[in-house]
């Protein structure tokens, strides 16, 4: 009887791919069942060995993972949020809510000495812009004032509440004597500087209340430069004139030269000028003692540095026993100043400070010598400051400022 051939299958799998062990007795290579086969071929036994999976490279599938990251994200989001409001510069406000500051935007400054501390003391005029969020915004002027010889803020007062609001605007200062100080703001309001205790305070109804010219409001105020008083123009378009130093106001143009000649009478000042004719092809700066005489209604004037020559000169700094001066160092454009204190009897240079490239705005008398405000022009990065010179000429101390300062 004639044979079938079949091939041998694993009895759980199905699959021929096995390996004999022995004569008769296989492992399939696919499920690793082991099987035989009897001597009549017609049965096969088997039995099933477990194979354990190969080791994956890759955790284990973890259902709640992505929560966690989810959860993880947001814990983190919430932590730098956080972060950031309380490292959020913050300022002070009637409301409740976090407002966010830009730096401060300086405009004007000056320079005084503090009449308790003899100190001088840097006064700068700056702009706060305060964002209130929901594109609301709101600016804040302040009157910033720096002690010159260590940097450390005196006082830093708002203007708002002096009547200047949110206003932008120009300050112009004038010192009548130590102890009288007066700034012009947006043109038409007069301030007072409180020199003992850094205060600048507005006081244009206080002063102008008693003069009935003035009942209908002020529209202009303009400092005298020739004279110590102030130009008043009232909302009628009237004009007066205000002594500060005497507290006096005046209608006319005649009574104030009076009262300027009353005051100048047989004081001696400084400024450069020319004794001889104004027309002279060969016309020179002369350094000029002037002395005004009511009596004669003359001023008498005397060139105290005969011999000398001078390039854009001008007084900065005068009293009775004082006098400091700047001058080009050359005739060229734009040359070096050099800084000089003069002898106000025989004109000769008491000392001089080394040349330097900057703008002057003003010299005050403080009790370390003379306080100098400086400006310095884009090839020093615009830095400012003021510079303490002693009486005999020497640098105590240089407060200087970048330009965002």
């Amino acid at each position: 009887m004639a044979k079938d051939i079949k091939a041998i299958q694993c009895p759980k799998c199905g699959s021929t791919f096995k390996q004999e062990v022995k004569p008769d007795f296989y492992k399939c290579q696919n499920c690793g069942t082991e099987y035989f086969l009897n001597s009549d071929d017609k049965h096969i036994y088997h039995h099933t060995e477990r194979i354990t999976p190969l080791q994956s490279s890759s955790p284990p599938f973890n259902p709640r993972l992505p929560i966690f990251i989810v959860l993880g994200a947001i814990a983190l989001m919430a932590t730098v949020f956080i972060a950031s409001m309380l490292l959020q510069p913050k300022v002070k406000s009637n409301n409740s809510y976090v407002t966010y500051k830009t730096p401060r935007s300086y405009q004007k400054s000056f320079v005084y000495s503090n009449t308790a501390t003899g100190d001088p003391v840097y006064l700068r005029m700056g702009v706060d812009y305060i964002n209130k969020g929901n594109n609301k915004s709101e600016q804040e002027l302040h009157a910033q004032f720096d002690n010159v010889m260590d940097g450390k803020v005196l006082a830093d007062r708002i203007m708002n509440n002096d009547g200047m609001g949110n206003n932008r605007c120009s300050f112009n200062f004038k010192t009548y004597s130590a102890n009288l100080i007066f700034a012009i703001g947006c043109e038409n309001l007069l301030f007072q500087l409180d020199a003992r205790n850094n205060r600048l305070t507005e006081v244009t109804k206080t002063i102008f209340k008693d003069y009935s010219g003035l009942s209908a409001g002020v529209a202009k105020l303009e400092f005298d430069y020739r004279k110590p008083m102030i130009n008043v123009m009232n909302n009628e378009g009237e004009t007066f004139y205000y002594f500060p130093a005497l507290k006096k106001l005046v209608n006319t143009e005649q009574e104030a030269d009076e009262i300027w000649k009353e005051l100048s009478n047989n004081k001696r000042y400084f400024e450069f000028g020319y004794l001889g004719d104004y027309f002279d092809d060969k016309k020179e700066n002369q350094l000029l003692s002037v002395t005004y005489n009511k009596a004669t209604d003359q001023n008498s004037k005397r060139n105290i540095t005969p011999s000398r020559k001078y390039f854009g000169p001008a007084v900065i700094y005068q009293d009775e026993t004082n006098l400091i001066i700047e001058v080009n160092t050359t005739a060229a454009p734009d040359p070096p100043i050099s800084v000089q204190k003069i002898d106000v009897q025989t004109g000769k240079i008491l000392w001089a400070l080394p040349p330097d490239k900057f703008y002057l705005s003003q010299v005050v008398k403080c009790k370390q010598g003379y306080a100098i405000e400086y400006r310095k022009d884009e090839e020093a990065d615009y830095v400012h400051g003021v510079m303490v010179v002693s009486e005999a000429g020497k640098m105590v101390h240089n407060y200087q400022l970048g330009r965002t300062e």
